[in-house]
């Protein structure tokens, strides 16, 4: 847990709210035309994650009280997804090459 500095608790820290925002989103596309439940992935994700589903919920209260925090969220989100993007990209080129050789 992390304190922030009026000192309201995020129940799961930032960084690892941002890994699991974006597997369920990975995840829902995936998967949008199972009969999986939207609860059952998400428990799956954060089961995954080691969070469970009330500190998960409880930090997206935490969120939801400051817009701001959202945006601050969300931009860390798309970087992290860039990051991903760009780690994945570099792994293809490195197998394309050793293929070619």
């Amino acid at each position: 847990m992390s304190l922030n500095a009026c000192g309201e608790e995020e129940p799961v820290p930032q960084d690892k709210m941002i890994k699991i925002y974006v597997d369920l989103l990975a995840a829902q596309d995936t998967l949008a035309d199972k009969s999986i439940s939207t609860d059952s992935l998400r428990l799956f994700v954060l089961s995954k994650h080691g969070v469970s589903d009330s500190d998960y919920k409880q930090t997206v209260k935490y969120y939801n009280e400051n817009p701001e925090r959202w945006e601050d969220f969300l931009n860390k989100a798309i970087e992290y997804v860039e990051k991903l993007k760009a780690e994945s990209e570099a792994e293809e080129k490195k197998l394309k090459e050793e293929a070619d050789n």
